[in-house]
């Protein structure tokens, strides 16, 4: 029940106000998981299960590089889709990391995008395979038979990270929807290139709405083995971007691994410290402790305080927001880590679990102070026996328990409350 509900706040989430971004994926999960427990849904065979690889993949001027770890791809077995809202207007983006340490001569898709009403309707197809010792990517609109297959030049290297960027383009008629495809071999570009590596290309095939990205492990005699990590799927081209990294105080006690959204305001450094921009995504959680990579579109440079709002909507938040110590740069890449002292947040408001500083939670009812109101919610649900995504399951274990009742009970004695400059 718990990851319905939370499916159902992410899209929401990516269908209103923040549609910029539809999908973030750094598979920022314990190594050895099966990525169908984070999300993804496998829809052929059975063979060589996707699983979760340590470590993830880096590439210098990307938003997602260095966060988590990353999916293994072999050359036999099932293939697996992630859900994001759907989209039949306007342009896609669907962007990621590559590393691929083996190739066939015939080659094969290991990327594609899916309708939402579909398993099997593949398009923006990337191929890899071997060309004369070295690496050539493809890229077809569906399927070979369908307007060919364009291949770069064996002009890639095994064993070094790309980044690919799709570019799907709706257009109004009838079948005429145009796939191109942009390879980077170093950093990445403010704005999107008058040419890309692949394309334009096209085919016959029946346009459809796209809300899936799918990866694929195709034939044991054509397909490629590689990492892919660091899948973001945008409206738009890159925007400004920060890396937050943070803990969450009831989540770092019970050592809990999940995912679950954050949302980062920025806020004007002087009087009346008004929103500049905002930014939300999901994001996994290992030990209560994650790394976020927020973009920014409205604004793209200047100093902003950052303000940690844990859970995007207010129904299910339970944190105190949490304040910079003080103004931070808008610099492509900056990481801003509130864990490593209770001096990055202002008025030191951070808790110290084992090695890491948290964000207090507690704040059951949402007003900005842990207190008496909150231990009372807390409690009904806990003698109700709530269960699921809940407000008040301070330690997100899925259940409202004595634990939860204890951490409130503990930050109200210490008067938590949320500090800000103004």
């Amino acid at each position: 029940m718990k990851k319905i509900i939370l499916l159902f706040c992410l899209v929401l989430i990516s269908s209103a106000a923040f549609a910029q971004i539809r999908l973030y994926e750094n598979f920022d999960y314990p190594a050895g998981d099966s990525i169908g427990a984070h999300g993804w849904n496998y829809n052929t065979g059975t063979t060589n299960t996707i699983f979760v690889t340590s470590p993830g993949l880096s590439y210098a001027g990307y938003p997602l590089t260095s966060i988590g770890n990353s999916a293994r791809l072999r050359n036999n077995g099932n293939d697996a889709y992630k859900n994001f809202p759907a989209d039949s207007t306007g342009v896609l983006y669907a962007s990621f990391m590559v590393n691929v340490d083996s190739v066939k001569t015939p080659g094969d898709y290991f990327v594609a995008l899916i309708s939402p009403l579909s398993t099997t309707n593949y398009v923006a197809r990337l191929y890899a395979k071997d060309s004369a010792g070295a690496l050539s990517f493809g890229l077809s609109k569906t399927t070979a038979a369908n307007g060919g297959i364009t291949y770069t030049p064996g002009n890639y290297s095994l064993g070094t990270t790309y980044v690919v960027v799709l570019k799907y383009t709706f257009n109004p008629g009838v079948n005429d929807d145009v796939i191109n495809a942009f390879i980077f071999t170093s950093g990445i570009p403010p704005t999107e290139p008058a040419t890309p590596t692949i394309g334009p290309v096209t085919g016959t095939a029946n346009d459809a709405p796209i809300g899936r990205f799918a990866i694929r492990q195709g034939s044991a005699f054509n397909a490629p083995t590689l990492n892919i990590d660091g899948i973001r799927v945008s409206d738009n081209w890159f925007g400004t971007y920060l890396q937050v990294k943070f803990a969450i105080q009831g989540l770092a006690e019970a050592s809990i691994n999940t995912t679950d959204t954050m949302q980062i305001l920025l806020r004007n450094t002087v009087a009346p410290y008004a929103v500049a921009d905002q930014s939300v995504i999901n994001v996994g959680l290992i030990n209560g402790v994650a790394t976020g990579a927020f973009e920014f579109f409205g604004v793209s440079s200047g100093t902003y305080y950052i303000v940690a709002v844990w859970r995007n909507s207010p129904v299910f938040r339970n944190a105190i927001n949490t304040w910079s110590a003080a103004g931070v740069p808008l610099v492509n890449g900056t990481l801003y880590d509130f864990t490593t002292s209770a001096s990055q947040a202002f008025g030191n408001n951070l808790k110290l679990v084992g090695s890491v500083y948290a964000i207090y939670n507690g704040d059951a009812v949402n007003d900005g102070t842990i207190n008496l109101a909150d231990i009372l919610a807390i409690s009904n649900d806990a003698t109700s026996f709530v269960t699921g995504y809940r407000n008040t399951d301070i330690n997100g274990d899925g259940v409202t328990t004595l634990p939860d009742i204890i951490i409130a009970f503990n930050n109200s004695a210490g008067f938590v409350n949320e500090k800000a400059p103004m």
